[in-house]
């Protein structure tokens, strides 16, 4: 575990939103109970779990401005968000550090995963995804991550690009560029459960019994590894303390 200031500042530095906004959400979310405390001042530590909660609440904010007040509100919409394959039945990653989420795992469960992931380290490419050769010890890899929250149906999207490079040395001993060995790209979306959409779908209006008219205007956001990554680092350095 590591301290919520930490991340809090990670959060406000890689998603561009104002440090006292950041801090105001995060307390938001543990005053409605999204987050919990654990210890007090210098001591208190935050799970992998509760900086999937403070990422997801400050890029759910609406496009125009944080709104501090409904943290809770856009939280909620996104965090219980339901793995889904493309046919719509119940999903998980086909990251093997991943397969312990389960089928049907929720957003936040779904990104805290990756953040504890990234913070273990000194991945292999062929521990990740089982179609890689063996790593060979020269073997590098890169993993690039991108996810996307769409408003005003809420709907999300992770996609992963896991790249296998072996290095090759030049006769006086210098790395020269990287060859690609192998490159996996996988995505997973999730989708609101029956309830939640049914809810949703109440709030627009009708144009009939059952049938309601869907927003024109929608929007995406985004955020990468460039976020979640240094996030990762927080609790990778606390592990090696």
């Amino acid at each position: 575990m590591t301290s919520p200031s930490t991340i809090i500042d990670v959060v406000s530095d890689r998603l561009g939103v104002a440090r006292a906004t950041v801090a105001m959400q995060d307390r938001m979310l543990v005053t409605s109970g999204h987050r919990q405390i654990t210890g007090r001042g210098r001591s208190a530590r935050s799970t992998p779990a509760d900086a999937a909660a403070l990422i997801l609440a400050v890029a759910a904010t609406p496009l125009s401005g944080p709104g501090v007040k409904e943290t809770a509100m856009n939280f909620e919409r996104y965090a219980g968000l339901v793995a889904t394959d493309e046919s719509g039945q119940p999903a998980s990653f086909e990251i093997k550090p991943l397969f312990n989420l389960g089928a049907g795992h929720t957003l936040q469960v779904g990104l805290a995963g990756i953040i504890a992931m990234l913070a273990e380290g000194n991945h292999r490419a062929s521990d990740l995804i089982e179609v890689f050769p063996k790593d060979e010890p020269e073997d590098e890899i890169s993993i690039g991550i991108l996810v996307e929250l769409e408003t005003p149906t809420p709907k999300a999207r992770i996609h992963f690009e896991i790249e296998q490079r072996k290095s090759w040395a030049t006769v006086d001993g210098e790395t020269r560029q990287l060859e690609l060995l192998s490159r996996a790209v996988t995505r997973l979306d999730y989708l609101p459960s029956p309830g939640t959409l049914e809810n949703y779908l109440e709030t627009l209006p009708r144009l009939g019994t059952g049938l309601w008219r869907p927003s024109d205007l929608t929007q995406t956001r985004r955020f990468s590894h460039e976020t979640i990554q240094p996030v990762a680092d927080l609790f990778r350095a606390e592990k090696t303390k």
